[in-house]
């Protein structure tokens, strides 16, 4: 099973597959910091001795979700509203391992993740707790503000065939000079509202594989005599900015020597470019995206 699975209507959070919202025992009261522009950074620099600033780079903080949830013995048994408590604390208590998690939101009929951790459960124990009543919150951070839409885009392809170049005769114009690539080429477009930073995966044999980004000439080039073998996939995180082995976790960041490191914008659609220092029909390049959102 995988992130967002359980999750079937609007309405609905998905969390350590733990249903939460519409249609369960933990009711939908608010909900925080999903929408909402997480709180920013400033790189201004004072104007000395004129007013104003200098503009620096503008970069969001983590973000902050919180949602308000109504559990009521009104709407079950004794023995549910139990155990949807413990089932409520089973899921929000923190492990020992400091990774972050996927939570998964689906509000106007579109599925979003962000990877995060239960920072706050707040679970009142006053009279109305003992009468079946409990209206609380789970908080959540994410030190990485994008959302990604679910599921994502995957798309892959193999090396552009040439076409035979050359003149004929008797010449007309226009004239075209030399080969013509065909295929080698993936076409996104990102619908959501922030850059999207892809991840690719190379599988050999394939020499100097490279990734261009086509209306701006961003490229990520390798060594043009280093071979990824076959049977070997190397991935590319362009967010992390890591380039490994599947499977063995291995660097191999010292073989990319040309790193212009490039997204998806928001609202264009996008082609990207195969291209090898040798040809080789088995070489493939596949990538996955996701539609993202700040």
């Amino acid at each position: 099973m995988t992130a967002g699975d359980l999750i079937t209507r609007d309405g609905q959070l998905e969390w350590r597959g733990t249903l939460l919202g519409a249609g369960t025992a933990y009711g939908w009261r608010a909900l925080e910091g999903w929408l909402d522009l997480p709180q920013m950074r400033g790189g201004d620099i004072d104007r000395p001795g004129q007013h104003g600033a200098f503009p620096g780079q503008l970069l969001a903080q983590s973000r902050t979700i919180t949602y308000s949830y109504v559990i009521s013995a009104r709407r079950a048994t004794r023995d549910q509203y139990a155990a949807a408590l413990e089932r409520l604390r089973a899921a929000t208590t923190p492990t020992e391992n400091p990774d972050e998690e996927p939570l998964v939101i689906r509000l106007a009929g579109r599925t979003w993740q962000a990877l995060a951790r239960c920072t706050r459960r707040l679970i009142p124990t006053g009279l109305a707790y003992d009468t079946g009543y409990v209206a609380g919150a789970v908080q959540w951070v994410a030190t990485d503000p994008r959302l990604l839409e679910l599921p994502g885009y995957r798309g892959s392809t193999t090396l552009g065939a040439v076409d035979a170049g050359g003149l004929g005769f008797p010449l007309r114009f226009p004239m075209r000079f030399g080969a013509s690539a065909r295929g080698g080429a993936i076409t996104w477009a990102n619908t959501g509202t922030a850059e999207a930073w892809p991840v690719w995966r190379i599988a050999g044999p394939v020499r100097g594989p490279s990734i261009t980004r086509r209306d701006t000439g961003q490229a990520l080039e390798f060594d043009p005599d280093w071979i990824i073998p076959a049977g070997q996939i190397v991935e590319v995180d362009t967010l992390a900015r890591t380039v490994l082995f599947v499977g063995s976790n291995v660097s191999a960041s010292d073989r990319l020597f040309t790193r212009g490191w490039f997204s998806f914008p928001p609202g264009r659609e996008i082609q990207a470019v195969f291209d090898s220092a040798a040809p080789s029909s088995d070489s493939r390049l596949s990538v996955t995206v996701h539609n993202t959102a700040m």
